[in-house]
């Protein structure tokens, strides 16, 4: 498929603002990912989470995962498992949920592309 660049731009722009209306109800880590690429690769601003992230990298989804553990006191896992089961009933917990749900899927997406570099190096 061929696409001209300017036309990359055009859509690429258009996806960042879509992102930066609709985050963080709809973030997709993966997505999110390929964004932010493709917008270094164009040399275009990322989207602002980026900068608010201190970049989309790993060390800050653990770091958010540390902040929520020990706010809860539990591993990730169980604090996720139990809002499932009771609910969230203030917004902080509500935040929390979103925020360690979201931390969880972002470093399997890193991991996952970092692999899939990995594999395309070695072919």
């Amino acid at each position: 498929m061929d696409i001209s660049e300017k036309d990359l731009i055009r859509i690429i722009t258009y996806a960042r603002a879509h992102c930066e209306n609709k985050c963080p109800a709809d973030r997709d880590p993966e997505i999110c990912l390929a964004l932010i690429e493709h917008c270094k690769e164009l040399d275009l601003e990322p989207p602002a989470c980026v900068q608010e992230m201190g970049g989309f990298v790993k060390s800050y989804f653990l770091a958010k995962i540390r902040e929520v553990e020990q706010k809860r006191g539990k591993p990730i896992r169980e604090v996720l498992r139990e809002y499932e089961l009771v609910g969230v009933r203030t917004l902080e917990e509500d935040i929390d949920r979103m925020e360690a749900d979201f931390a969880l899927r972002a470093i399997k997406a890193i991991d996952k592309r970092a692999g899939e570099k990995l594999e395309q190096k070695r072919d």
